[in-house]
């Protein structure tokens, strides 16, 4: 229930985003023509001779490239993750590793070796207390 709260307004926000990016480029590509065109009809106004080099066609053929690269680079996300976390998918085998059963016995030795020498061996017992007479 949770996942989906958060996985569609970021859904949205998404296709929000690329639908600005989109506006943003069709007004910079048509603002770009009127002004090469003013510039043109100026020139030519003022007796100037024009030549126009390339025309870009209306064909408005495009790559896709906008809408996969965010998928390509969530992908690399996912697939570095998938890396990092793929003992999680082995499931509970006991795998190579410092948590196998050998793994864990020789830290336990150790953390009891740690103790002793932390506490002594049981022979240097603390003193007792002594009460007010």
């Amino acid at each position: 229930m949770r996942r989906g709260m958060v996985i569609v307004p970021v859904l949205l926000v998404i296709l929000l985003s690329v639908g600005v990016g989109v506006a943003a480029y069709n007004a910079g590509e048509n603002h770009g023509e009127q002004t090469a065109t003013s510039q043109i009809q100026s020139a030519q106004a003022n007796g100037q001779e024009v030549q126009v080099v390339h025309v870009v066609g209306e064909d408005g053929h495009w790559f896709p490239g906008f809408f996969l690269f965010p998928f390509f680079l969530i992908g690399i996300f996912f697939l570095i993750g998938g890396i990092f976390r793929a003992g999680r998918w082995k499931g509970h085998h006991g795998g190579p590793g410092p948590w196998n059963d050998e793994g864990r016995q020789r830290f336990e030795e150790r953390a009891r070796e740690w103790h002793r020498r932390e506490h002594g061996d049981g022979g240097n017992a603390p003193p007792a207390p002594t009460t007010a007479a």
